[in-house]
């Protein structure tokens, strides 16, 4: 039989390769939560047309969407980035029912079976999310993924179609094959909530990083930085580990030559000390959170996106129970170093910088 349309037994790995390449995934699973979540595959004619009584108003106001639109559309609407002007559910609950509510100069239209999503709304909801995506490769994927090379026969496989000068649509054979594997919305927001404290850890990070650059860049190294983590597993003494490591660091770290019991110097090294546990914690944490998106991304990545959106769909091997856990104990851990860090600030570092170096010079 000459294979045509889209099929698992024969383009499963056409499907996971395409979902490999970030700047295609989002476009095809958007615009699947869009069909399946948002409209219910069009199964939903008084959903359908609530939808497009309320986009055909003059203007529109949170009275209108709580007169016209069910609470889990409205959710999902809100969590798509659909209102201009409402960030969240509860930002939604607390306005007034004679408050504006913004849709964008352009959104999703529905004619006949087609759901059809302009490309800046597309791209706009996509970035939400997942902020990396740059408008040049979401272009570039958009004209990709019009045209498919079948690894098998060689023919096209459209996975989006252009609708108009501006709009998207998803393939019904490539929508049909994805329904069979589950929870695609779920798997996105489990992708995003990991991504989302990754970024968060990052910030944090780069934060502890600045400031012990302050002291000495050479601490940040990662080759030092190895060394200062095995000294704080040993429950060595940090600076005095480095030394007989043969690392270098600058003059002021010659203690021998000042008062070890001086106030500043004290202040100042009880400063750094906490800033290189800090560093060391958060490492770790980061350590917890990359194995986590080590599920479905990374050279050494456990499931491919098929596999991933399976796993979550259906909590298999507890995937979904192990994340949740996993990303609350480094939660908790995050916050309580964050909350330390909130009492210091660059200035306060580098003034402690200045004054131990102004001690270092006139007393050495």
């Amino acid at each position: 039989m000459e294979h045509k349309s889209l099929s698992l037994e024969y383009d499963r790995n056409l499907i996971i390769r395409t979902l490999e390449d970030i700047n295609k995934r989002y476009i095809i699973l958007f615009l699947y939560v869009i069909r399946n979540d948002l409209f219910n595959d069009l199964n939903d004619q008084p959903r359908v047309e609530a939808y497009k009584k309320v986009i055909g108003l003059d203007e529109i106001f949170k009275g209108n969407i709580l007169t016209f639109w069910d609470t889990e559309f409205t959710e999902i609407a809100i969590d798509l980035g659909l209102f201009k002007n409402i960030r969240s559910v509860r930002e939604f609950e607390q306005k007034d029912q004679d408050d504006f509510i913004r849709l964008g100069e352009t959104t999703i239209t529905i004619e006949g079976d087609t759901i059809s999503i302009p490309a800046d709304t597309l791209y706009a909801i996509i970035t939400r999310k997942f902020t990396f995506l740059t408008k040049r490769n979401f272009n570039l994927a958009l004209t990709q993924l019009k045209s498919v090379r079948c690894e098998y026969s060689g023919i096209i496989h459209p996975f989006i179609y252009q609708i108009g000068e501006e709009d998207y649509t998803l393939s019904d054979d490539l929508y049909y094959l994805l329904e069979q594997f589950g929870n695609i919305y779920q798997a996105i927001k489990v992708e995003h909530t990991i991504e989302g404290f990754y970024e968060r850890v990052k910030e944090i990070s780069d934060k502890v990083i600045k400031y012990l650059d302050i002291f000495d860049s050479t601490l940040t190294n990662k080759k030092v930085f190895s060394k200062i983590s095995q000294a704080i597993e040993e429950d060595k003494e940090i600076i005095e580990f480095l030394k007989k490591e043969k690392i270098s660091l600058s003059e002021k770290f010659e203690f021998e030559k000042i008062d070890s019991t001086a106030t500043i110097f004290n202040k100042w090294y009880s400063q750094l000390l906490q800033l290189l546990r800090f560093f060391y914690k958060i490492e770790n944490i980061e350590k917890n959170v990359e194995r986590l998106r080590g599920y479905y991304s990374g050279k050494e990545k456990k499931y491919n996106y098929l596999e991933f959106i399976e796993k979550v769909s259906f909590n298999e091997d507890d995937i979904v129970t192990n994340i949740r856990n996993e990303l609350l104990k480094s939660r908790n851990k995050l916050i309580e170093i964050n909350e330390l860090l909130n009492e210091i600030n660059e200035k306060q570092i580098k003034l402690l910088n200045l004054d131990y170096e102004r001690f270092f010079i006139e007393n050495s």
